[in-house]
């Protein structure tokens, strides 16, 4: 089991990149920083390994401060994505994420901000 960090809008199930049907939209350029706009995040056949749909997360707290700075993460929140903590049983851990599939999620909560960020006081 592996412990894994993403933001994500849950309503839409959209990620940094792509929209939940695949389709390449990345939300990151929308950022006023967007520290990880340059990641290769161009389709590739591991993202439907199996016939399933493997999803792009952290697997360590130090990586996701590395892939969205405070202000990201605050421009996210205020657009509807959250911070979430996975549980997962099926996952492959590479060298600068951790894909995981939905069916192998164990346990999956939303956890606050500040748990990674010092958002006190930052602005936008």
């Amino acid at each position: 089991m592996k412990t894994i960090y993403r933001i994500e809008n849950e309503e839409t199930m959209h990620g940094m990149w792509y929209r939940l049907d695949g389709t390449f939209d990345p939300f990151i350029n929308r950022l006023t920083e967007g520290i990880s706009k340059s990641l290769p995040m161009e389709f590739d056949e591991r993202y439907s390994k199996g016939g399933r749909k493997w999803f792009s997360g952290c697997g360590n707290r130090k990586q996701m401060q590395s892939w969205f700075s405070t202000k990201d993460a605050l421009e996210l929140f205020k657009s509807g994505y959250r911070l979430f903590e996975f549980k997962s049983n099926q996952f492959v851990e590479e060298e600068f994420q951790t894909i995981f599939t939905r069916e192998g999620i164990i346990e999956k909560r939303e956890i606050s901000l500040d748990t990674l960020w010092d958002i006190k006081g930052a602005a936008i």
